[in-house]
């Protein structure tokens, strides 16, 4: 597909993932805007590492007057990484039928990190999305209808 490296590449996948010892913070308690219809009863979904806080509130500062992030999902455990992972391919595989499994795979990792490597799963990463000057959304059409070789652009919440 492309020259980027996925993260369901296994060079990618070779590398150990150890504890940093980086603390987890809520982002809840630093101003951050959160949709919250990811949340799960211990407010998980809502911690990240205290890194991640910080570079999300610097892409914040750097966004036009107007423009804001919404934080959707933080802290991922695996067996729901899993779950939106299987979920994505199988979308990918009844909007591309003749797809062989390994160009499912390689096309669903573009947006859902396969789940023995996912960063959510360790509070590393974050799904946001945009907003405007009034609140909404800035949509982007759904991953089934991006463009061939353009599915990195395609923005759904997993």
């Amino acid at each position: 597909m492309s020259s980027i490296v996925l993260m369901s590449d296994r060079r990618v996948a070779a590398i150990s993932v150890q504890e940093c010892g980086e603390g987890l913070v809520d982002v809840r308690a630093h101003g951050v805007n959160v949709d919250d219809r990811k949340r799960d009863a211990a407010g998980a979904w809502a911690h990240v590492r205290q890194g991640v806080l910080t570079r999300l509130l610097h892409t914040q500062s750097l966004l036009p007057v107007g423009a804001a992030l919404l934080f959707v999902e933080g802290f991922r455990p695996p067996a729901l990484q899993k779950q939106y992972f299987e979920a994505y391919s199988e979308e990918l595989a009844r909007a591309h039928p003749r797809w062989l499994a390994a160009e499912l795979r390689e096309a669903a990792s573009w947006l859902v990190s396969p789940p023995k490597i996912a960063p959510h799963s360790a509070s590393a990463a974050v799904d946001v999305t945009l907003l405007d000057h009034q609140g909404r959304t800035l949509d982007r059409p759904p991953p089934s209808e991006a463009p061939a070789g353009d599915l990195q652009r395609a923005s759904p919440i997993y």
